[in-house]
């Protein structure tokens, strides 16, 4: 069996399709249903992370990120979020086994893992400029 290459309109032909989860916490027992992101979403919350003006704004970014996070990919039963944006804050009084085992099956739905947000928030830490010029 051959397998063809793909085009670019074939590429883009199949995107925007949502895929849909669900996942049981294993602390209150309660069972949510999760969507996946587009590539618009994730790359808005990534920059929206790593844009901080100095340190004291990168630390309340990324005290809130895990929660934003869980808020994006939560939704009801025709796929509308769940988690109003005025009241993300209230994800903080979770237990940490739910909002973890939460994160943890979004993340892994939507194609990405903590090594890579982790990453995400080292490199936006701001750097030294250099004395010397660049070529």
């Amino acid at each position: 069996m051959t397998v063809g290459i793909a085009t670019f309109d074939q590429l883009v032909a199949s995107g925007g399709k949502r895929r849909f989860d669900t996942v049981s916490l294993p602390v209150c027992g309660l069972t949510f249903r999760i969507r996946s992101l587009l590539e618009r979403e994730l790359s808005d919350y990534q920059a929206a992370i790593s844009s901080a003006r100095d340190d004291k704004q990168r630390q309340i970014r990324l005290k809130v990120a895990n929660r934003q996070f869980i808020a994006l990919c939560l939704v009801d039963g025709d796929g509308n979020p769940i988690v109003p944006l005025s009241d993300i804050g209230k994800l903080a009084e979770l237990d940490a086994a739910d909002s973890s085992h939460l994160y943890d099956a979004c993340a892994a739905h939507c194609g990405i893992n903590k090594q890579e947000l982790d990453a995400l928030t080292k490199n936006s830490e701001e750097t030294t400029p250099s004395d010397s010029p660049t070529s």
